[in-house]
């Protein structure tokens, strides 16, 4: 019988690469289009193994974000919990799409998260938010075909 669970290592190693590429630090005019690492794999994880990763897994993957980033404790571990729900609970639909109405929806998890983050953070400090802000939830979408693809192909051990 052959498994084809990811084992927990990978699983470890793909949220420990997305932090790792959401705190590079990147020049202020290119942070924008970082995309949302942390979204695209809880999101993947949820959609694709939701048997395997939960909203606790997402939940302290986000406060591990919120302590890297030196953010207010809670806002980023709440806002992927939010998304991974998301995933969770529409996981069997999300499977059945094609790639590319996947990206739409994950540019709507990816937008919400932003909106969590942005309302979050307002309650303790005004923030003044432009356009721009929006750009790498669009960037994240564009990305996760490839997230997918890249992921799929790496062989999980038995």
């Amino acid at each position: 019988m052959v498994n084809h669970q990811p084992s927990y290592g990978i699983i470890f190693i793909s949220f420990l690469s997305a932090l790792i590429l959401t705190i590079i630090p990147l020049s202020t005019a290119n942070q924008i289009y970082n995309p949302q690492w942390l979204i695209l794999i809880s999101a993947y994880w949820s959609i694709h193994h939701p048997e395997r990763v939960g909203i606790v897994t997402c939940w302290f993957w986000g406060l591990l974000l919120d302590v890297t980033l030196g953010s207010h404790m809670g806002i980023h571990a709440l806002s992927v919990a939010l998304v991974c729900y998301m995933c969770i609970i529409l996981h069997q639909r999300l499977r059945m799409f094609p790639i590319w109405q996947q990206s739409l929806f994950i540019w709507l998890l990816c937008a919400l998260d932003k909106l969590v983050v942005l309302q979050l953070s307002s309650i303790f400090s005004p923030i003044e938010v432009q356009l721009n802000y929006w750009i790498s939830a669009f960037i994240t979408a564009m990305v996760w075909p490839i997230c997918v693809i890249f992921i799929r192909r790496i062989p999980y051990s038995h």
